[in-house]
């Protein structure tokens, strides 16, 4: 008869034979990553931001991508008063990324979570918060802090309050994306925020992304000032392990270097090589509402990466990563558009053309036609816009109509 100690030996050399057996292979997480539809470009994961996110992806489910963007998103919310590109405008690195996933499945609010709290441990000075109610909340916020992180858990609790009658929350925050102040005065109220740096970083499931909004924000330009980040979790941890304490050492110092580059190094220039390929790209970039703030996006990527990969200078590399980063979120804003909007608009310029094949019409009588109220003046600008600049109709002045170009 085997004596106790032999069967635990043998239940062990079972139990570890059936572990390695179904133990991801090294490149499982770019496989998770790849197997969907949209595959995210894994070549650019790398420096401070790809080590975080290999060592974090490898005891926990979600996509390695959705740690990478939101280590980003963190570190544009530190240097964005401190790291700009050599330029006349001001770009700052800031961003509003939102991680879309299903529900639970694939675990969005863990890799939020996680990299926040990464950075909270790992510097004193890292201003975060986890929702506002409105813009009157949000310049309180800013009264304590002028970078901040906006953190929210349900995208959903965002919308919600921007849709409060009376609230200036949607506009507030659409201004502060590419500006550093805002007003707003009433009689009761007054806003008045200046030198305010703000960075969002959100979860959201993608049927409520697809769903939730109207078309207020579409009519501000709110969805387009988001970057998205959807992707695939796969279960392969039942209890997720430890992060050695070494490894969360090595990360801390990773990050306190990257500070340190942006400390001696305020404006990151550009070289020729790398310009001559962004121009290339930015000039055939096609037009369409999916496109709008791509570039935008592009120059802060460049910031960013930059100094994830200790660089002081933005390179052909650091572009045509750059470029594969909004060529792929190109086709994410695509796959899941919330109103399907090339759609809407070509629908809307055939409209329009079919109404003006009959007689010169004018602006009133164009949208009685296409059922203005229905569509709502952002589709309708957007169409007639289109329309202008492909030279299909033009405005006569004098006859105050517009018509067919023949």
């Amino acid at each position: 008869m085997q004596s106790i100690e032999a069967m635990n030996a043998a239940i062990a050399k079972q139990v570890e034979a059936e572990r390695q057996q179904y133990k991801p292979a090294p490149d499982t997480r770019q496989e998770k990553e790849n197997n969907s539809f949209l595959r995210f470009p894994g070549h650019i994961i790398k420096g401070a931001a790809g080590n975080f996110a290999d060592v974090l992806s490898d005891c926990m489910e979600p996509p390695r991508h959705f740690f990478f963007i939101a280590y980003l998103t963190c570190l544009g919310a530190v240097i964005a008063d401190k790291v700009k590109l050599k330029s006349e405008l001001w770009i700052q690195s800031r961003l509003f990324a939102v991680i879309l996933g299903e529900s639970a499945d694939d675990r969005k609010s863990t890799a939020i979570n996680k990299t926040v709290d990464f950075f909270i441990n790992a510097l004193t000075t890292f201003a975060v918060c986890f929702g506002v109610g409105s813009a009157e909340g949000l310049q309180r916020r800013f009264q304590k802090d002028t970078n901040l992180l906006l953190v929210y858990d349900e995208l959903k609790a965002f919308v919600g309050k921007a849709k409060v009658d009376g609230s200036v929350l949607l506009p507030c925050v659409c201004t502060l994306f590419e500006s550093n102040r805002y007003e707003s005065h009433t009689k009761d109220k007054e806003i008045i925020l200046t030198s305010a740096f703000l960075s969002i970083l959100a979860a959201s499931t993608i049927e409520t992304y697809e769903r939730t909004w109207d078309s207020a924000f579409q009519d501000i330009g709110m969805t387009n000032r988001l970057f998205i980040v959807p992707g695939q979790g796969k279960r392969l941890h039942a209890i997720p392990g430890r992060v050695p304490y070494q490894e969360w050492d090595l990360m801390k110092n990773d990050l306190r270097k990257i500070l340190n580059s942006a400390s001696i190094t305020p404006e990151l220039d550009i070289t020729p090589a790398a310009k001559a390929l962004y121009e290339n790209w930015y000039l055939n970039l096609e037009r369409s509402v999916h496109t709008k703030r791509l570039d935008t996006y592009a120059l802060r990527f460049m910031i960013l990466l930059a100094l994830n990969s200790e660089k002081l200078e933005i390179d052909e590399s650091i572009v045509q990563d750059v470029i594969d980063l909004m060529n792929w979120q190109l086709q994410a804003r695509r796959l899941h558009d919330p109103i399907d909007a090339d759609s809407a608009i070509a629908k809307i310029e055939e409209k329009i053309r079919r109404v003006l094949k009959a007689a010169p019409r004018t602006e009133y009588e164009i949208k009685r036609a296409v059922h203005y109220s229905r569509i709502g003046a952002w589709a309708f600008s957007n169409a007639i816009r289109n329309l202008t600049n492909s030279k299909e109709i033009s405005f006569d002045k004098q006859a105050n109509r517009w018509g067919l170009k023949i």
